[in-house]
């Protein structure tokens, strides 16, 4: 089920001449998300929006969108710039309903590039961030997320930051990361200290919404190596779940 009343309302871009970026951040709330976990997500919000806002620029040019899930998907953060994002103080309980909560994200995305079409906003590709310890325990599968995430991934439209933490599914995230090489971020050894993941993204939105028009673009992290607590898993082998 998904509840469409956000916390805090919509606001425009700001800075209209300038080119636009949205992230839509999709955070698991659900029952076997720990104490520990959701503290460490919420700190990491309040990071996110720091580490961006510390480049003027970015602070102009990034829309900010959070969705939480469990048994419902709420929008806890409508759209606004980067700079205006809350705080938040994120509680967990219930089931899962990933699929949902894939899905509302593409369509909030969505919304925000129709509106800078509305305006004459030239748009860089947006990021859809999914962070889970789980599977879909309310609609049983991902299905229907994952054909629309391969269709927009491979369409040059978005692109997909999947974090698992804990006990989540790797044959879920397979499903849903295939578009792009089929893998994803892993936080190591059931750890919950998500700040390297946090950092690199943060960064790497900071990095595209600056950079100029087809500039590639690098970001120093250490997530991926052996000096950080998150891993980037091949999942080809997902069945197998180990």
């Amino acid at each position: 089920m998904i509840t469409e009343t956000p916390r805090f309302a919509s606001l425009p871009p700001v800075a209209a001449d300038q080119d636009h970026m949205s992230v839509l951040i999709a955070v698991d709330t659900s029952g076997s998300v720990s104490g520990e976990a959701i503290r460490n997500i919420n700190a990491n919000l309040n990071n996110f929006k720091g580490i961006i806002c510390e480049d003027p620029i970015a602070a102009k040019r990034v829309d900010v969108c959070v969705i939480s899930f469990d048994d419902e998907v709420r929008v806890i953060q409508d759209w606004c710039p980067i700079k205006e994002m809350h705080s938040f103080e994120l509680s967990c309980g219930g089931c899962t309903d990933l699929n949902d909560a894939v899905l509302t994200g593409i369509q909030k995305i969505r919304e925000r590039s129709r509106e800078y079409v509305e305006k004459g906003i030239v748009e860089r590709k947006p990021y859809l961030i999914v962070m889970t310890d789980g599977f879909d325990t309310v609609t049983g599968n991902v299905d229907a997320a994952a054909d629309l995430v391969y269709e927009r991934v491979t369409g040059g439209k978005m692109k997909l930051w999947f974090l698992g933490f804990g006990e989540y599914d790797k044959a879920t995230a397979s499903k849903l990361c295939r578009a792009h090489g089929d893998w994803c971020f892993e936080v190591k050894n059931g750890d919950f200290n998500f700040n390297d993941f946090f950092d690199f993204a943060a960064n790497s939105v900071k990095a595209v919404s600056t950079s100029a028009p087809g500039e590639e673009v690098t970001v120093d992290t250490a997530v991926g190596t052996s000096q950080s607590n998150v891993s980037m898993v091949p999942l080809r082998d997902a069945w197998l779940n180990d």
